[in-house]
């Protein structure tokens, strides 16, 4: 009985930097990727004033994503399942 394997004995340490979310500044890759985005064709096409559009855009998302960091990338991952699945 002294010699009985168990799973305890495969347990390996898992590092605390391993089990936090990629993000930046905050939010997910994702959003952040698509909001720079956005605000930079919208700072091209209409104006230099519209960077408090993305500045707007980047709080709303912090705000929503202060619980969950991956509260926006669920979203889009949402969005973007077509209605119809073809099999």
């Amino acid at each position: 009985m002294e010699n009985e394997v168990t799973v305890y004995d495969y347990a390996s340490h898992v590092h605390k930097v391993l089990m936090e979310p990629n993000v930046i500044m905050g939010i997910g890759v994702v959003p952040v990727v698509a909001i720079m985005m956005l605000t930079i064709i919208m700072m091209t096409v209409v104006s230099v004033w519209t960077g408090a559009i993305g500045l707007v855009l980047y709080l709303v998302s912090k705000r929503l994503c202060k619980k969950d960091s991956f509260a926006l990338e669920i979203l889009f991952a949402r969005i973007m399942v077509p209605d119809i699945l073809e099999a």
